[in-house]
Parts: C-alpha cells; structure tokens; sequence
C-alpha cells in the first residue's frame, strides 16, 4: 500500500469516526479498546438515507447506546453534523473536533453504512455507566472509493444522584475503528 493511499485511508478513518485517535481518552474501567466479537450478535445494518432522520437533539433518555450510534450515522447520512456532533459527550467536544472540523470531515462523503451490534458490553465506574458498541461501518466516497471499518464506539452516561438528565443521556464518549 502507498504512503498517499495510506493516508487517504486513514483520513477516511477518521472522518467516519468524526474524531481523532480517542483510544488515550478511554478510561481503565471500560473495554474500547479490546474488540467485542460476540459469538453471534444481534446487528442491524443501517442505510440512513432510507430510514427517516429524528431530531437527535432531543435528550430522550431512554435510548439505548446501539440505538444511539444508528442515529449517528443517520444524521450523518442525512447530512445533518450539528445533530451528529452533539451525539458527542460535552456538547460534540469529545468527538476531538470542533463543528466546522466535524462537519469538514464527511465533505468528502457520499453515503455511509453502519451495522451496530445489539450485543453490547455494559460496565460501570465511579457513577458512569459505560457501554461498548461493536460496529461496522461501510462508506462510498464521492469519487467512488469505497472504505471499511471495524471497531467500536464507547459511550457514557451519569448514574449518580442529582445528575440532570443531560447528564444521564448516553452519549459517545470515543471510538475506535480500524481499517478492515
């Protein structure tokens, strides 16, 4: 492989993610950095621009992380980077990028394609809650070239008393995806 193509595949990498290498981010008490290959996972494969986008704004704190990450990818689908942004933990600032960076990261991005896993790794520390979600992300440049990616996006959420329920909404705290 070239150094240029390299490149290129690492820039997809991280504009797919929307972040820069996160892994130093994660905490000890969670596993995003182990890869979750559950022996026969419940996935769902998300083509966004079939599937209406919701407004992800809304702070529903009944969203599961798996469905969490599936409105990441519509929104980003649909074009709609504020909503995908603050998906983000501390207002889309986790995700490593500003709005304008985050949004500069998909320009390049014709459509995307995520299958999450359903099959998610739940661990709690220190009043968080942590949740690893397993994924595959398939993504057609606007040149043609295609990307592939595997990994996972860990989120996190607030359990202790007196949290807001900004604070007790699962939000994407880092990912991790590598070339596949």
């Amino acid at each position: 492989m070239t150094a240029t193509r390299y490149t290129l595949l690492i820039s997809g990498l991280l504009a797919i993610a929307g972040c820069g290498d996160r892994s130093a981010r994660v905490g000890q008490n969670d596993s995003a950095g182990t890869s979750v290959k559950p022996s026969q996972p419940a996935v769902k494969d998300t083509l966004v621009r079939e599937t209406p986008v919701r407004d992800t704004s809304v702070r529903d704190t009944s969203v599961t992380p798996s469905q969490l990450v599936r409105r990441y990818y519509q929104a980003i689908q649909a074009r709609k980077y504020d909503s995908a942004y603050s998906l983000w933990g501390q207002s889309g600032q986790a995700s490593g990028k500003n709005r304008a960076g985050f949004a500069a990261g998909f320009a390049e991005t014709a459509e995307v394609r995520a299958t999450v896993s359903d099959s998610v790794q739940m661990e709690g520390a220190a009043g968080s809650q942590y949740a690893t979600v397993p994924v595959i992300v398939d993504a057609v440049q606007r040149g043609g070239a295609t990307q592939h990616f595997e990994g996972t996006y860990t989120l996190r959420r607030t359990m202790v008393d007196g949290a807001t329920p900004e604070q007790r909404r699962w939000h994407i705290y880092s990912a991790d995806l590598k070339p596949r």
